[in-house]
């Protein structure tokens, strides 16, 4: 049987929930059926993890535009032979520009995947960044129906996909988690000091100033909150913890590879993203027994918790409303950890081995 050539476009390869996501899907689909290649912009940060599963093309433009011509020739030399490929393009703007550059073939299916919800183009920091979210979703409007098949990450993002663009979109939720861990809880002799966990990149969409001022006026003998992170906003959010006289409260740990297996340590998890397509540090928590309140980004992160089923969420319209949330769970911690205790059977939703054998079907049915 001839195996169908994946190729994965990535522009940033970086680590994170989205290359996270990628990396667990290409590391669980069969080799015997497929045959995977990874070209991203840039130095590829999973390169070691993923070299054993697929070939990595490293380009050096820095631009998504600029690296169209050769993306075609590596397009080309991988499909020349080859009756059935895929190429599978990740994120709004790249899937926009693989839909003006590249050539479609008989032996060549486009699917475009959405890791992140429409809400991010209808969020401006800046009169460029306006500029340049409005350009982007006229294009997705007009070109996506040249993909074959559109994927996002939940039912969300894909309701919301298919309503903008007219072109059927399914879902298929990442493979966040392996199997189930279990919470080592700790005898805290004489304290009562939360340890609160927050993950994720530090950029302005995730939302780090709400985090910030939630934690004004509440006793700081109270908690301890966990940045894991590095991004843009390293320097403000230190100058910003220091301002606001927090700094013995709020420690910056930087990005860990590993907090996967250090998340069952802390009491809580805050997620404050203003837009997030699949957040799943908030399955991994969930995963490890760890309790979740979280802001309502956009995106799966109401199929993740049910609705407020297995997590709590915040209003981040309303300035003081984390804060009470934050000083209730400080007070009575019950009422969260029951949610998260009750999250077992859900979370088999989102299983890696899942995940790609589902991904698996839908590659196969496009050559059916």
């Amino acid at each position: 049987m001839e195996k169908i050539r994946l190729i994965f476009f990535i522009p940033e390869f970086v680590k994170g929930g989205a290359g996270k996501s990628i990396f667990s899907l290409v590391k669980n689909l069969d080799k015997q059926k497929f045959l995977i290649n990874i070209v991203c912009l840039g130095k590829c940060e999973y390169r070691y993890q993923i070299s054993k599963y697929a070939r990595i093309y490293e380009l050096k433009n820095k631009k998504t535009i600029f690296a169209q011509r050769k993306l075609s020739k590596i397009i080309y030399e991988i499909t020349k032979y080859n009756k059935k490929n895929i190429l599978i393009s990740n994120f709004f703007y790249a899937n926009v520009l693989i839909s003006l550059f590249q050539k479609k073939r008989k032996n060549l299916k486009f699917i475009f995947t959405e890791r992140t919800t429409l809400t991010e183009l209808y969020t401006y920091f800046s009169i460029i960044d306006f500029l340049k979210k409005s350009i982007i979703k006229v294009l997705v409007k007009i070109f996506y129906s040249r993909a074959d098949l559109i994927i996002s990450n939940s039912k969300k993002v894909s309701k919301d996909i298919e309503k903008f663009t007219n072109k059927k979109s399914i879902f298929i939720y990442p493979g966040s988690i392996k199997n189930k861990k279990k919470k080592k809880f700790f005898l805290k002799v004489g304290s009562d000091e939360k340890k609160i966990i927050w993950i994720g990149r530090l950029a302005k969409e995730k939302g780090l100033e709400i985090l910030l001022s939630s934690f004004k006026g509440i006793n700081k003998k109270s908690y301890k909150v966990y940045i894991y992170g590095n991004g843009p906003l390293k320097y403000y959010l230190k100058n910003n913890i220091d301002k606001l006289d927090l700094k013995d409260n709020f420690i910056m740990k930087g990005y860990n590879e590993n907090i996967s297996n250090e998340i069952y340590k802390y009491d809580l998890l805050i997620n404050t993203s203003k837009f997030e397509g699949f957040p799943n540090v908030v399955v991994e928590s969930l995963n490890n027994l760890v309790p979740v309140i979280v802001s309502k980004s956009g995106g799966g992160i109401n199929e993740i918790i049910s609705n407020g089923r297995y997590g709590q969420f915040f209003d981040t319209t309303k300035s003081n409303d984390l804060r009470k949330k934050i000083i209730k769970f400080i007070k009575s911690p019950e009422i969260l950890i029951r949610k998260a205790k009750n999250s077992k059977f859900h979370l088999k939703n989102f299983d890696e081995k899942k995940s790609a054998k589902k991904y698996e079907k839908i590659f196969l049915e496009l050559f059916s």
